[in-house]
C-alpha cells in the first residue's frame, strides 16, 4: 500500500523548488547584463592609426604586351618569284643585308633593250646636231647671197626676178634652219626618255633584291621559296633591338600621376618569379573610349633570354601622388560581402565603414573616398558594431 506525503511537506518542496528557479534566472540576468555591460558600456583600450593627407609613391599596376617602336614588315614594291630567301626567323639582320631574290630575267632583257635605245637615241642627237650644223652653213650662203643681190638691185644691176629667186633661197634655208634646231631638240628629248626608262628598270631590277631596312632580327617569315610575291604582301617581321618595349595598359585615373622618365617594374608571364626594371618611356594621347584606358611605352633595361613580341606581362610603375593622399596600412582594411572597409573611432564607438581604394605605397594602399584627415582607423581584431573602444596613445 503506497503512502503519500502530508500536504505540507509538498508544499514546502514546491517553494524551495520556485526558489531556486528564481535564483537561476536572477544569476543568469545578471551575467547577461554583465556581458552586456562589458560588450557595450566598458571602453576597450585599441591600437588605432590617424588618419593624414600626405604625398605617397604609389604603385600603379597594369598589364602589358612587349612591343617595338620600330618593327618593320618587308615587302616588295614589285611583282615577282621568290628565286631565293636568304633570312630565317630568329636571324640576326644588318642594314643591308639580302633577305631574298625575286626572279629578274624579264627586266634583265627589258634594260638590256632600254640600254641600247638609249645608244641609238644618243647617236640620234648626234646626227641631228651634224645635220643643223650643215643647214646653217647653207643657211648663212643663202643670206649673204640675198643681201647681196638685194644692194645689186638697188643699184639696178640685177633685174626683179633675179633678186625674188636669192629672196626664196634665203626663206627655204631659214626655215631649214628651224627645222633642224626642231630635229636636235627632238633627239635630245628622246634621249632623256630612253635614259630615264632605263633607270626605271635599273630601280626594278635593284628591287628585284630585297635587303633588310634596319639592324635586327627577324621574328616572321610568311613566304617560302617559289610563292609569287605581290607588292605590299608580307614577307617577313623585323624588329630593331634596341626599341623594344612593354606596352603597358593603366587607367586614365592614373594619368597625372604616370609620366616619363619614372622607374618601373616588370614581370612576365613566362617567367613571374623573376623581375625586370625599366623606366616610363612616353604616354599615349589616347584613351579607349569603351575601357577608359591609356597605354604607356615601358623601355627595358635588358631582354629577356626568351623574349616575344606579344608576350604578356604585369608592369608596375613607380610614381608620385599628383596631390596629397590618404592612405592606410593593408593590415587595417576588413571586408564584409567584398566590400572594402575599415573600423572606426566614432563616439567612442566602433563603426565599420566601407573605402574606395587606390593604388599601393608600400606596406600601404590609398584611399580614395570614405576617409578624412583626423579619422581614427582601428586595429580589426575582435571589432563589432557599437563596441565602446578607446583608441591607445600612440595610435599604431
Amino acid at each position: 500500500m503506497k503512502h503519500e506525503p502530508p500536504p505540507h511537506l509538498v508544499a514546502d518542496t514546491d517553494r524551495a523548488a520556485g526558489w531556486r528557479r528564481l535564483g537561476l534566472v536572477l544569476l543568469l540576468a545578471l551575467a547577461a547584463g554583465g556581458a552586456i555591460g562589458y560588450w557595450y558600456v566598458v571602453p576597450v583600450r585599441v591600437p588605432h592609426y590617424e588618419v593624414r593627407a600626405r604625398p605617397m609613391s604609389l604603385e600603379i599596376n597594369g598589364p602589358g604586351l612587349m612591343d617595338a617602336i620600330n618593327r618593320v614588315v618587308v615587302t616588295s614594291r614589285i611583282q615577282g618569284f621568290l628565286k631565293s630567301i636568304e633570312a630565317d626567323r630568329n636571324d640576326a639582320v644588318t642594314r643591308g643585308q639580302v633577305l631574298a631574290r625575286l626572279e629578274s630575267a624579264d627586266l634583265e632583257n627589258q634594260l638590256a633593250v632600254a640600254a641600247a635605245e638609249a645608244v641609238a637615241a644618243d647617236r640620234g642627237v648626234v646626227e641631228a646636231e651634224s645635220e643643223r650644223a650643215r643647214v646653217a652653213a647653207a643657211y648663212d650662203k643663202a643670206k649673204i647671197e640675198f643681201e647681196r643681190r638685194s644692194t645689186l638691185a638697188r643699184s639696178n644691176v640685177i633685174s626683179p626676178a633675179e633678186l625674188t629667186t636669192a629672196e626664196a633661197g634665203f626663206k627655204q634655208a631659214e626655215a631649214d634652219r628651224a627645222r633642224a634646231d626642231a630635229s636636235v631638240e627632238r633627239a635630245r628629248a628622246q634621249l632623256l626618255s630612253r635614259q630615264a626608262n632605263v633607270k626605271v628598270l635599273e630601280a626594278k631590277l635593284a628591287e628585284a633584291t630585297i635587303v633588310a631596312p634596319l639592324d635586327g632580327v627577324v621574328i616572321s617569315r610568311e613566304r617560302n621559296r617559289g610563292d609569287l610575291l605581290l607588292p605590299g604582301a608580307n614577307l617577313m617581321q623585323v624588329v630593331e633591338l634596341s626599341t623594344i618595349i612593354v606596352a603597358a595598359r593603366f587607367d586614365e585615373s592614373a594619368r597625372a600621376a604616370i609620366r616619363p622618365g619614372q622607374p618601373a617594374r616588370i614581370r612576365f608571364a613566362s617567367d613571374p618569379t623573376r623581375l625586370w626594371t625599366g623606366r616610363v618611356l612616353r604616354l599615349s594621347r589616347q584613351v579607349d573610349q569603351e575601357t577608359r584606358e591609356f597605354t604607356a611605352d615601358i623601355t627595358l633595361d635588358a631582354l629577356p633570354e626568351s623574349w616575344a613580341m606579344g608576350q604578356r606581362a604585369n608592369v608596375a610603375v613607380e610614381a608620385q601622388s599628383p596631390a596629397l593622399a590618404i592612405g592606410v596600412p593593408e593590415s587595417l582594411l576588413t571586408r564584409r560581402d567584398g566590400r572594402p572597409g575599415v573600423w572606426l573611432a566614432r563616439g567612442g564607438r566602433a563603426t565599420w565603414t566601407p573605402v574606395a581604394l587606390g593604388y599601393v605605397s608600400g606596406s600601404q594602399i590609398e584611399i580614395t573616398r570614405g576617409l578624412k584627415p583626423g579619422d581614427q582607423v582601428l586595429a580589426p581584431a575582435g571589432r563589432y558594431p557599437f563596441q565602446p573602444v578607446a583608441p591607445a596613445p600612440g595610435g599604431t
